[in-house]
Protein backbone atom coordinates (compact mmCIF):
# COMPACT_ATOMS: atom_id res chain seq x y z
CA UNK A 1 0.00 0.00 0.00
CA UNK A 2 1.13 3.35 -0.27
CA UNK A 3 1.81 5.28 2.63
CA UNK A 4 3.33 8.36 1.38
CA UNK A 5 4.23 10.34 -1.86
CA UNK A 6 5.43 7.37 -3.81
CA UNK A 7 6.59 5.31 -1.31
CA UNK A 8 4.89 2.00 -0.95
CA UNK A 9 5.02 -0.51 2.17
CA UNK A 10 5.98 -4.22 1.74
CA UNK A 11 4.73 -6.31 4.57
CA UNK A 12 2.81 -8.92 6.15
CA UNK A 13 2.22 -7.20 9.50
CA UNK A 14 5.51 -8.34 10.78
CA UNK A 15 8.40 -6.48 9.10
CA UNK A 16 7.98 -3.68 6.72
CA UNK A 17 10.24 -2.59 3.59
CA UNK A 18 9.49 0.21 1.32
CA UNK A 19 9.84 0.59 -2.64
CA UNK A 20 10.71 4.72 -3.27
CA UNK A 21 10.18 6.19 -6.85
CA UNK A 22 11.65 8.59 -8.62
CA UNK A 23 11.22 9.52 -12.13
CA UNK A 24 10.78 5.55 -12.71
CA UNK A 25 14.26 4.77 -10.67
CA UNK A 26 13.63 2.30 -7.28
CA UNK A 27 15.08 2.27 -3.82
CA UNK A 28 14.55 -0.20 -1.38
CA UNK A 29 14.96 0.96 2.24
CA UNK A 30 15.53 -2.92 3.95
CA UNK A 31 14.93 -6.39 2.63
CA UNK A 32 12.94 -8.22 4.87
CA UNK A 33 13.43 -12.08 5.61
CA UNK A 34 14.85 -14.26 3.21
CA UNK A 35 11.98 -15.95 2.50
CA UNK A 36 10.10 -12.65 1.76
CA UNK A 37 11.51 -12.15 -1.88
CA UNK A 38 7.35 -13.13 -3.64
CA UNK A 39 6.36 -9.55 -1.25
CA UNK A 40 8.99 -7.72 -3.35
CA UNK A 41 8.07 -8.54 -6.24
CA UNK A 42 4.35 -7.81 -5.73
CA UNK A 43 5.32 -4.34 -4.52
CA UNK A 44 7.12 -3.84 -7.85
CA UNK A 45 4.04 -4.96 -9.62
CA UNK A 46 1.62 -2.70 -7.97
CA UNK A 47 3.84 0.56 -8.57
CA UNK A 48 4.01 -0.84 -11.92
CA UNK A 49 7.61 -1.51 -11.32
CA UNK A 50 10.23 -4.24 -11.93
CA UNK A 51 13.26 -5.57 -10.35
CA UNK A 52 15.75 -3.87 -13.15
CA UNK A 53 14.14 -0.75 -11.90
CA UNK A 54 15.88 -1.10 -8.70
CA UNK A 55 19.03 1.59 -8.11
CA UNK A 56 20.04 0.57 -4.58
CA UNK A 57 19.18 -1.18 -1.63
CA UNK A 58 19.47 1.05 1.70
CA UNK A 59 19.73 -1.01 5.03
CA UNK A 60 18.59 0.70 8.65
CA UNK A 61 20.83 -2.04 10.57
CA UNK A 62 22.01 -5.20 10.11
CA UNK A 63 19.58 -8.02 11.33
CA UNK A 64 18.24 -10.64 9.46
CA UNK A 65 14.51 -9.49 9.17
CA UNK A 66 15.84 -6.30 7.37
CA UNK A 67 18.47 -7.63 5.18
CA UNK A 68 16.94 -11.06 4.11
CA UNK A 69 16.83 -10.52 0.48
CA UNK A 70 19.55 -7.51 0.03
CA UNK A 71 21.79 -9.76 -1.56
CA UNK A 72 19.46 -11.16 -4.13
CA UNK A 73 18.69 -8.11 -4.79
CA UNK A 74 21.62 -6.74 -5.29
CA UNK A 75 22.98 -9.47 -7.81
CA UNK A 76 19.77 -9.57 -9.46
CA UNK A 77 18.56 -6.13 -10.03
CA UNK A 78 21.46 -5.69 -10.56
CA UNK A 79 21.58 -2.75 -7.52
CA UNK A 80 23.83 -0.77 -4.84
CA UNK A 81 23.95 -1.88 -1.33
CA UNK A 82 24.29 0.54 1.61
CA UNK A 83 24.49 0.35 5.37
CA UNK A 84 25.76 2.58 8.01
CA UNK A 85 29.61 1.86 8.69
CA UNK A 86 29.31 0.85 11.95
CA UNK A 87 27.29 -2.14 11.08
CA UNK A 88 28.68 -2.87 7.51
CA UNK A 89 31.28 -5.63 9.09
CA UNK A 90 28.11 -7.58 10.07
CA UNK A 91 26.24 -7.10 6.54
CA UNK A 92 29.16 -8.39 4.89
CA UNK A 93 30.16 -11.52 7.39
CA UNK A 94 26.52 -12.30 7.78
CA UNK A 95 26.33 -11.99 11.81
CA UNK A 96 24.25 -10.82 13.83
CA UNK A 97 25.14 -7.38 16.23
CA UNK A 98 25.26 -7.90 19.74
CA UNK A 99 22.46 -7.86 21.61
CA UNK A 100 18.61 -9.28 22.23
CA UNK A 101 15.34 -9.01 23.92
CA UNK A 102 15.37 -7.24 27.61
CA UNK A 103 12.22 -8.34 28.53
CA UNK A 104 9.90 -11.64 28.76
CA UNK A 105 8.23 -13.65 25.75
CA UNK A 106 4.51 -13.27 24.99
CA UNK A 107 2.22 -15.34 22.53
CA UNK A 108 2.73 -12.16 20.10
CA UNK A 109 6.37 -12.43 20.43
CA UNK A 110 6.87 -16.09 19.98
CA UNK A 111 3.72 -15.54 17.02
CA UNK A 112 6.64 -13.70 15.63
CA UNK A 113 9.47 -15.67 15.84
CA UNK A 114 7.60 -18.77 14.37
CA UNK A 115 6.97 -16.18 11.28
CA UNK A 116 10.66 -15.92 11.14
CA UNK A 117 11.63 -19.44 11.48
CA UNK A 118 9.33 -20.38 8.18
CA UNK A 119 10.78 -17.24 6.25
CA UNK A 120 14.60 -17.89 7.02
CA UNK A 121 15.24 -14.76 9.79
CA UNK A 122 17.53 -17.36 11.66
CA UNK A 123 20.29 -16.73 9.45
CA UNK A 124 21.34 -13.43 7.99
CA UNK A 125 22.51 -13.65 4.42
CA UNK A 126 25.73 -12.06 3.91
CA UNK A 127 26.08 -9.36 1.55
CA UNK A 128 29.02 -9.92 -0.74
CA UNK A 129 30.05 -6.23 -1.43
CA UNK A 130 28.04 -2.95 -0.06
CA UNK A 131 28.78 0.65 0.62
CA UNK A 132 29.16 2.35 3.95
CA UNK A 133 27.57 5.74 4.75
CA UNK A 134 27.90 8.25 7.59
CA UNK A 135 25.58 10.38 9.74
CA UNK A 136 24.72 13.63 7.86
CA UNK A 137 25.13 11.97 4.27
CA UNK A 138 22.71 12.82 1.74
CA UNK A 139 22.68 9.53 -0.58
CA UNK A 140 22.51 10.45 -4.23
CA UNK A 141 19.38 7.43 -4.92
CA UNK A 142 16.09 7.71 -5.60
CA UNK A 143 14.03 9.88 -3.62
CA UNK A 144 17.56 11.81 -2.19
CA UNK A 145 17.70 10.13 1.22
CA UNK A 146 19.38 11.73 3.86
CA UNK A 147 20.87 9.89 7.35
CA UNK A 148 20.21 10.33 10.74
CA UNK A 149 22.81 8.05 12.90
CA UNK A 150 20.67 6.86 15.86
CA UNK A 151 22.63 3.57 17.38
CA UNK A 152 21.37 1.75 20.05
CA UNK A 153 19.07 -1.21 18.59
CA UNK A 154 22.38 -1.81 16.33
CA UNK A 155 25.80 0.62 16.00
CA UNK A 156 24.85 1.49 13.02
CA UNK A 157 20.97 2.10 13.47
CA UNK A 158 19.87 4.85 11.33
CA UNK A 159 16.53 6.76 10.41
CA UNK A 160 16.60 7.49 6.58
CA UNK A 161 14.73 10.76 5.92
CA UNK A 162 12.86 12.08 2.74
CA UNK A 163 12.70 14.75 3.01
CA UNK A 164 10.88 16.20 -0.13
CA UNK A 165 7.82 13.27 0.55
CA UNK A 166 7.40 14.45 4.49
CA UNK A 167 8.60 10.75 5.17
CA UNK A 168 11.08 9.16 8.05
CA UNK A 169 11.64 5.64 7.70
CA UNK A 170 12.76 4.93 11.26
CA UNK A 171 14.10 1.43 10.70
CA UNK A 172 13.71 -0.30 13.98
CA UNK A 173 15.05 3.10 15.91
CA UNK A 174 11.63 3.95 16.78
CA UNK A 175 8.49 1.18 16.16
CA UNK A 176 5.10 1.10 16.41
CA UNK A 177 4.57 -2.19 18.18
CA UNK A 178 6.03 -3.85 20.70
CA UNK A 179 6.28 -7.67 19.44
CA UNK A 180 6.70 -8.26 23.28
CA UNK A 181 3.88 -6.68 24.92
CA UNK A 182 1.76 -6.32 22.01
CA UNK A 183 1.31 -2.56 22.93
CA UNK A 184 0.50 -0.44 19.52
CA UNK A 185 1.86 3.14 19.25
CA UNK A 186 5.56 4.56 19.18
CA UNK A 187 8.26 2.67 21.43
CA UNK A 188 11.39 1.52 21.22
CA UNK A 189 12.23 -1.85 20.09
CA UNK A 190 12.76 -4.83 22.87
CA UNK A 191 15.96 -5.86 20.89
CA UNK A 192 19.48 -4.32 21.07
CA UNK A 193 22.82 -3.58 21.78
CA UNK A 194 22.24 -0.61 23.99
CA UNK A 195 18.73 0.09 25.09
CA UNK A 196 19.82 3.21 26.79
CA UNK A 197 21.75 4.30 24.12
CA UNK A 198 18.89 3.71 22.24
CA UNK A 199 16.39 5.33 24.12
CA UNK A 200 19.14 8.47 24.35
CA UNK A 201 19.10 8.25 20.37
CA UNK A 202 15.59 9.28 19.91
CA UNK A 203 16.73 12.79 20.28
CA UNK A 204 18.54 12.41 16.61
CA UNK A 205 14.87 12.21 14.91
CA UNK A 206 12.53 14.54 17.13
CA UNK A 207 13.20 17.50 15.33
CA UNK A 208 13.28 16.00 11.38
CA UNK A 209 11.29 17.62 9.44
CA UNK A 210 8.48 14.95 8.13
CA UNK A 211 4.77 14.38 8.67
CA UNK A 212 4.67 10.49 8.91
CA UNK A 213 6.58 8.03 10.77
CA UNK A 214 6.90 5.03 8.42
CA UNK A 215 8.70 2.01 10.98
CA UNK A 216 10.49 -1.57 10.04
CA UNK A 217 7.67 -2.58 12.25
CA UNK A 218 3.99 -1.44 13.17
CA UNK A 219 1.74 0.70 11.35
CA UNK A 220 2.50 4.01 10.01
CA UNK A 221 2.39 7.02 12.44
CA UNK A 222 0.58 10.30 11.06
CA UNK A 223 2.58 13.19 13.03
CA UNK A 224 5.71 14.30 13.25
CA UNK A 225 8.60 13.17 14.91
CA UNK A 226 8.84 14.94 17.80
CA UNK A 227 5.11 13.42 18.71
CA UNK A 228 5.91 10.02 18.35
CA UNK A 229 9.94 10.84 19.80
CA UNK A 230 7.39 11.91 23.31
CA UNK A 231 5.39 8.96 23.16
CA UNK A 232 7.77 6.68 22.79
CA UNK A 233 9.96 7.95 25.42
CA UNK A 234 6.85 8.18 27.68
CA UNK A 235 6.71 4.45 27.07
CA UNK A 236 9.74 3.69 28.28
CA UNK A 237 9.53 3.21 31.76
CA UNK A 238 6.83 -0.11 30.80
CA UNK A 239 10.12 -1.89 29.34
CA UNK A 240 10.72 -4.06 32.60
CA UNK A 241 6.65 -4.53 33.05
CA UNK A 242 5.94 -8.13 32.78
CA UNK A 243 5.20 -9.29 29.11
CA UNK A 244 1.16 -9.73 28.51
CA UNK A 245 0.61 -12.92 27.63
CA UNK A 246 -2.67 -12.46 25.85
Amino acid sequence: MQVADRIERVSENIVNFYLVEDTGRVTVVDAGMPGNWGLLVDGLSRIGRTLADIESVVLTHAHSDHVGIAERIRTAAPAEALIHEADLEYLLAGKRPPGGTERGFSRRLLSTLAYGLRKGALRMPPVAEARAFVDGDVLDLPGTPSVAHAPGHTPGACALLFASRGALLTGDTLVTIDFVTGRAGPVVSPFNTDRAQAIASLSRLEALPATVILPGHGEPFPGSPGRAVALARAAAPDRHRAADAR
